[in-house]
């Protein structure tokens, strides 16, 4: 569920200003014009709330 979502993306950016802000900016680059908005905006929400872990990062390195 989206409410889910969102407050999983209110726990990486507690600044609901700045979360608005970021989720705009990841629809817009998200979004397909043959795809349903909110499904994109879900997406957005989801993407922020799960955070990736880059394979050649420090942190990475230091987890193997």
């Amino acid at each position: 569920m989206r409410s889910e979502s969102v407050f999983r993306a209110k726990e990486m950016i507690e600044n609901k200003y700045q979360l608005c802000q970021t989720v705009s900016k990841t629809t817009r680059m998200l979004h397909i014009a043959s795809r349903n908005t909110q499904d994109t905006i879900t997406s957005a929400f989801e993407r922020i709330a799960t955070p990736a872990v880059l394979v050649d990062s420090p942190v990475a390195s230091l987890k193997r």
